[in-house]
């Protein structure tokens, strides 16, 4: 049975040059607007329980669809089917009144959803105790920062329980915290028999909350499969986009070109290499450890955080990426004392060829995909090879006659 189908979805918007023009339109017969479409021929359904994925750049029609499958939105074309009470986290404040307090505008959005004012006043403490607003819940939105504005919505969209959950991009705006219990509440909702529609940049997110994924450009959709395999050719175009503008190889491996994201009081502190490692240089087969140290508050550790590792070549390939939850160990940290912990990456025998290489490397969190912190192009290295295979590693293999 489906709890979201689509079929030849589109949204229109009649564009004027000139505001006069649209007077124009109603006293002469030559029309003035022209016609864009921000979404056209989407066709899709979910599976009640399951999930589906949005992606694409910015004025690939993300939103737009996102608002036609909630229902906030009219189509110009198609229809769309929802069984069930749907809640949506679409644009921050969307439907909040910003001269009304938290406490009053938890009601109004209440009601928006179909509850009673019995119902409502039942789960009122619950919906105040998760968005954690404190004494701000008594004051006017238009005191709130986007953040505050984020916490009330999500509290109250998720706390009905709702057949169907249409998330927006917008997490990114919460402070880690919040994020983390965003993340969870969804992984919870989603175990729970949640039908999820899940817009979001952040990939490794889309890829470990969503079965499938919809690749979204310039209003149509250009993909939609299985999760992992939309994300990679989306990974590909996008480097492929901006490859012409690309740091140097030599640049892109400088220590000062490290990036940080998501850095908080959970974070990484240090990215080393050892090994048989000489003045940033290895030979094919030979031993390369990644040695890495992070510092992570305790109520963190309680929860559970793993760590990740992806080696990826100076032209972007991805060589190879795994994580200690994919190997099914508990955290692969271990103590160092205080808040520090560490844990060691090692390659006994090298199959990469020659080439420039660097690490990116995640803190994660056990229980959701949020990241608390990523490193790229950290720890570059140089593999060469006085072989003469050619490729990016070597395989084992034999000859045999036939």
């Amino acid at each position: 049975m489906f709890s979201i189908r689509a079929q030849s979805l589109g949204k229109a918007y009649q564009l004027y040059r000139n505001p006069i023009d649209s007077l124009k339109d109603l006293f002469f017969r030559r029309r003035y607007a022209e016609t864009h479409w921000a979404v056209r021929d989407v066709n899709f359904e979910v599976a009640a329980g399951g999930s589906i994925g949005i992606v694409g750049e910015n004025g690939a029609g993300k939103s737009t669809l996102l608002k036609l499958i909630a229902g906030a939105l009219t189509p110009s074309n198609g229809h769309v089917e929802r069984s069930g009470r749907v809640a949506a986290i679409l644009q921050l404040g969307a439907g909040f009144h910003p001269d009304l307090s938290g406490l009053e505008n938890i009601r109004i959005g209440c009601a928006v959803l179909g509850l009673s004012p019995a119902e409502t006043e039942e789960i009122l403490p619950r919906i105040v105790e998760f968005s954690e607003l404190g004494h701000f819940i008594e004051r006017p939105l238009r005191t709130y920062s986007s953040g505050m504005f984020l916490r009330l919505g999500f509290s109250v969209a998720t706390a009905i329980n709702p057949h169907i959950l249409v998330v927006d991009e917008h997490l990114s705006v919460g402070d880690q915290h919040f994020r983390l219990k965003c993340m969870r509440r969804i992984m919870a909702l989603r175990e729970a028999g949640c039908t999820l529609v899940f817009c979001s940049h952040d990939l490794f997110a889309v890829g470990e909350v969503c079965e499938r994924t919809l690749w979204m450009h310039e209003g149509q959709p250009k993909m939609l499969a299985e999760t992992q395999s939309v994300l990679k050719a989306y990974q590909d175009y996008v480097r492929e986009k901006d490859a012409p503008s690309s740091p140097s190889p030599s640049s892109a491996q400088t220590a000062s070109s490290i990036e940080r994201k998501h850095a908080t009081e959970n974070y990484l502190r240090e990215v080393s290499l050892a090994g048989d490692i000489r003045d940033g240089s290895i030979e094919t087969g030979g031993r390369l450890e990644l040695r890495v140290i992070a510092e992570i508050a305790n109520a963190a550790w309680r929860d559970g955080v793993h760590l990740g590792v992806l080696i990826v070549r100076n032209d972007a390939v991805w060589c190879y990426g795994i994580s200690t939850k994919m190997e099914g160990m508990a955290t692969g940290l271990h103590p160092l004392g205080g808040k520090s912990y560490g844990a060691s990456f090692i390659v006994d025998d090298l199959p990469l060829l020659s080439g420039q290489y660097s690490f990116t490397v995640a803190l994660m969190d056990d229980r959701s995909p949020l990241i608390y912190d990523t490193w790229t192009n950290a720890a570059p290295f140089t593999v060469r090879h006085s072989g003469k295979e050619v490729g990016l590693s070597r395989i084992p293999h034999r000859w045999e006659p036939i």
